[in-house]
């Protein structure tokens, strides 16, 4: 059995390496990695408690809103180490599902190369890497996730009592990790209370929220209400989602790859969804096998259950990229994120049902797949991580807030791109333009997704004394400035004195 552990080991290890490596050519990359390092300094600044007003570098202040376990675990580290490590740590609490991966497809198989191939095809998953590209706690909470939905779904095959309290258990953690993940949580626990007629799912969600609001003394609420700002800004907000901050809906082809990628996985849903994660399509012949009933074929009522698992979210992820305005309840291609796990157990298990009639034919298609999904993952880190400049700290940029740090006071500032906000506040001394927490989008809406008011109100209204341009993203002719006045320039990024 030791062996096992060290054998389970060895992919996810390979794992790592290919979600990080991109990390040695762009170690910056990413929006949301100066967020979550901010909310790991608040926390560090309130002695590793919840932190309450949040004032220093935003000019919109608020009330920290942000789910607290992941910022909590790295406030113990330090500012120096967690710049050095931060590349590393999404992919890390993956390796922790790849892991899992091994264990929960061992215990129902009993197989060992069931279990291994079942964690190369969860590795070569292309949204996996891609998503765990920067700093943020979407593997960790996905990884709750399973652990949270899991223990319920086979509490309901064999009505073993400890998994209800593993389950809550990962519940409770869950509400104070990922929001996402818990949204997620919540509507699959509805289908499934009606698929098996139980009340057990949501008693689960319902008790895991009350010991959270104990816990937390009230905190989870600010957490919650956090949640719900963000869907209502998307909600009055979605029809520019991905529409860039200058030009609008204008031009499709001002629109950067993240944004040209959805609009292809939204006009060719469902279909191009599998792009995202090709093993989903087990599910659907999982079912067929499991009505056909062959014989020799593996029938077993958790695996049902894993299938309606994936096909919900495949379902659920369609209709989402479809209707446009869905789009507050999330990217559609990340509710397939949810179904990573049982749609790599169930490929796996249908790929030796295969090798056991075909052989070397069934071993050519899953090579011909992993070598697929392996390019395509490759292509999107090159193309979007390593070559990126609008979501990463580059060169240029650093020597601009050396100036900036270097000028008298306060300085105030608007961005352009939005993205380089808490960059530029994390980075610098600098008072910027942009929310402390979520219900401050609401005011932020005037500049962002789209900039709806001028940069002469804008200045008044906020009393801001320099933009911060990239031009990369837009020319400074574009902005029609009266007199403008570059008091330092690095490449493509300009500081503006605002007059």
């Amino acid at each position: 059995m030791i062996s096992h552990y060290l054998i389970s080991l060895i992919i996810p290890f390979i794992s790592i390496f290919l979600q990080s490596y991109p990390r040695f050519f762009n170690k910056y990359f990413g929006v949301d990695v100066w967020t979550r390092l901010l909310e790991i300094e608040h926390v560090k600044k309130a002695h590793h408690r919840i932190p309450g007003k949040i004032k220093k570098g935003f000019i919109i202040e608020g009330n920290f809103d942000y789910p607290i376990i992941f910022p909590w675990l790295f406030s113990f580290f330090s500012k120096k180490t967690l710049l050095n490590i931060q590349g590393f740590v999404s992919p890390f609490f993956d390796v922790l599902q790849n892991i899992l991966v091994f264990y929960i497809t061992f215990s129902l198989t009993g197989s060992l190369p069931n279990a291994l191939v079942a964690q190369a095809m969860y590795t070569l998953i292309p949204i996996i890497p891609i998503e765990n590209s920067y700093l943020t706690p979407r593997s960790l909470g996905y990884f709750n996730f399973t652990l949270a939905f899991y223990p319920i779904l086979l509490y309901h095959q064999n009505h073993n009592i400890l998994l209800l309290l593993v389950s809550l258990f990962f519940t409770c953690t869950l509400f104070l990790t990922h929001r996402f993940a818990l949204q997620s949580l919540i509507i699959i626990s509805i289908f499934f209370s009606i698929v098996d007629h139980s009340f057990v799912y949501l008693l689960n969600l319902f008790l895991g929220f009350i010991i959270v609001l104990i816990l937390t003394k009230g905190f989870y609420l600010r957490v919650a209400k956090g949640h719900l700002y963000n869907i209502y800004f998307w909600v009055v907000n979605y029809k520019f989602r991905f529409a860039h901050q200058i030009f609008g809906l204008k031009s499709a082809k001002r629109m950067d790859w993240v944004g040209k990628i959805y609009s292809l996985l939204s006009l060719f849903s469902p279909i191009f969804l599998f792009a995202v994660n090709i093993w989903a399509f087990s599910a659907i012949l999982y079912l067929f096998f499991y009505f056909q009933k062959p014989s020799d074929f593996p029938i077993n009522a958790i695996y049902f259950k894993m299938s309606l698992w994936v096909i919900f979210f495949y379902i659920f992820g369609s209709i989402v990229l479809k209707i446009k305005k869905l789009i507050p309840i999330g990217e559609g291609q990340r509710y397939m994120e949810m179904a990573s796990v049982p749609s790599v157990i169930l490929s796996s298990i249908i790929f030796f049902y295969f090798f056991k009639k075909f052989g070397i034919i069934a071993i050519a298609v899953l090579a011909f797949l992993m070598l697929g999904n392996l390019l395509f993952i490759l292509f999107v880190q090159i193309k979007g991580i390593i070559g990126d400049k609008n979501r990463s700290l580059t060169l240029d940029l650093k020597k601009t807030y050396r100036f900036i740090n270097s000028l008298k006071g306060t300085p105030r500032i608007i961005c352009i791109p939005h993205q380089i906000t808490t960059m530029t506040v994390y980075n610098t001394k600098a008072d910027v333009l942009v929310n402390a927490d979520n219900p401050g989008l609401m005011q932020i809406q005037e500049v962002y997704p789209i900039l709806k008011k001028s940069l002469p109100f804008l200045q008044k209204k906020y009393s801001l004394d320099y933009l911060l341009l990239r031009e990369s993203f837009v020319k400074m002719a574009d902005l029609h400035l009266k007199n403008p006045k570059i008091i330092f320039k690095s490449g493509d990024v300009l500081l503006i004195k605002l007059s």
